[in-house]
């Protein structure tokens, strides 16, 4: 479908909400607002077109500096399970220097070409990268120098989602719960991307569902939602368990697999997951504030309880306002997100020295997150993870997206 459905003349509803006054349970109404909400934050054709401009042009000024060198899309967006605001990752090998050359060449290449209205190194991350914002359009860019674990995590995650087509809606959801509680960073502690995909696709992989024929006909999104709510929660044994998503997924004794894990102090519960492309690697780790998205998961659990003990009437959201905040910028501003940047060093020559750029550092328009505008040394923890990328084939009842695998980049 690449037509977005028609806001609903109430307006104290949010802009997907669809009035469903003939269906009468309360699970399947909630299925069919996860759906309109996945339909609503899809990309639309003139969104992947302006993307597919934007990476054109990154990668147009790669090859203008190594004519070698490979351009590739990997993360969020390649998956089809970004949301809106969402930036573009892009990675870039073959390269004959440095990761932290490349970038500050990258850099000044797009400032001087007027390209980019604000920039961001860092190369103290795990994985350094070279952030952009487009001055023709305000989408932004992550990029990244000779790191393939994002493009082997996509092979891993493509065929998962295909597996489990559920996947998709239930990530677009729970990545925007997330993001409007701000637990959506793996660099402040919460559960990004690639971190958060596992864990839905663990979910899925021990779901009675996926393992009776008849029992998955009859369950829904809504169904989905409740469970994965309940199973992280309340039931699973955080202290006691790690997760392995690997042939059909597991559970492990967290004390055999990673017994340092038990040297910590207590502090709550901690997600151990094992990476599916590294083993001996602890993805959870990272997520330190796990006590908190546990928390969390058990309220929005008893929020959906809430909804179905008291029959919530048909004629409003059952995802606002106890579980999304249909007020934040990402929902408010869905339509108004590719908006013409000012120019980077405005008026100056376009080939500026590295003394010029520390006294005119780029210009930060108004409408930027706070992400964004923190300083350098208070993001010293930020990073891209292994990216996710997975073409949305196969799954057309969840919206259009492009087909990203088909871009003549390489």
């Amino acid at each position: 479908m690449g037509t977005k459905r028609k806001r609903v003349a109430d307006e104290g509803q949010p802009p997907w909400f669809v009035p469903r006054p003939h269906i009468e349970n309360t699970v399947l109404r909630l299925h069919e607002e996860i759906l309109d909400f996945v339909d609503f934050m899809q990309h639309t054709r003139e969104e992947s077109g302006a993307r597919r401009k934007w990476v054109q042009s990154i990668k147009e000024a790669c090859v203008a500096l190594w004519p070698a060198c490979k351009v590739s899309v990997f993360g969020s967006f390649f998956t089809g399970l970004s949301l809106p605001n969402g930036d573009v990752d892009v990675a870039v090998s073959e390269i004959p220097c440095k990761s932290g050359t490349a970038m500050k060449m990258l850099a000044d290449h797009m400032l001087s070409k007027g390209q980019i209205s604000w920039l961001e190194i860092i190369e103290t991350a795990k994985v350094p990268v070279m952030k952009v914002r487009s001055q023709a359009s305000g989408l932004r860019a992550d990029v990244v120098f000779s790191q393939p674990d994002g493009l082997q995590s996509s092979k891993f995650i493509k065929s998962q989602v295909k597996e489990y087509p559920q996947m998709k809606p239930l990530l677009l959801f729970l990545k925007y719960f997330l993001l409007q509680r701000g637990l959506h960073e793996t660099y402040t502690g919460g559960m990004g991307s690639y971190l958060l995909c596992n864990v839905v696709l663990h979910f899925l992989q021990r779901h009675p569902a996926s393992k009776n024929g008849r029992f998955y006909a009859g369950t829904s999104l809504g169904h989905l939602l409740f469970d994965f709510l309940r199973y992280y929660g309340q039931e699973f044994n955080y202290s006691a368990h790690g997760i392995s998503v690997l042939e059909g997924g597991s559970i492990f004794s967290k004390t055999d697999r990673f017994p340092e894990k038990n040297k910590r102090g207590s502090g709550g519960p901690q997600l151990c997951l094992e990476s599916p492309l590294s083993t001996q690697m602890d993805l959870g780790g990272a997520c330190f504030r796990m006590p908190v998205l546990r928390n969390l998961f058990h309220h929005a659990f008893h929020c959906i309880c809430h909804l179905m003990v008291t029959r919530s009437p048909p004629e409003v959201s059952m995802l606002c306002p106890l579980l999304i905040d249909p007020a934040h910028p990402v929902i408010t501003d869905r339509f108004k997100l590719m908006v013409e940047q000012p120019v980077a060093f405005a008026g100056l020559p376009k080939s500026t020295s590295k003394v010029e750029e520390k006294q005119n550092p780029p210009k930060i328009s108004e409408n930027q997150s706070d992400v964004e505008t923190k300083p350098l040394k208070k993001r010293r923890k930020t990073q891209v993870t292994e990216g996710l990328q997975v073409e949305s084939e196969g799954v057309p009842a969840f919206g259009f997206h492009e087909d990203v695998s088909q871009w003549d980049l390489d």
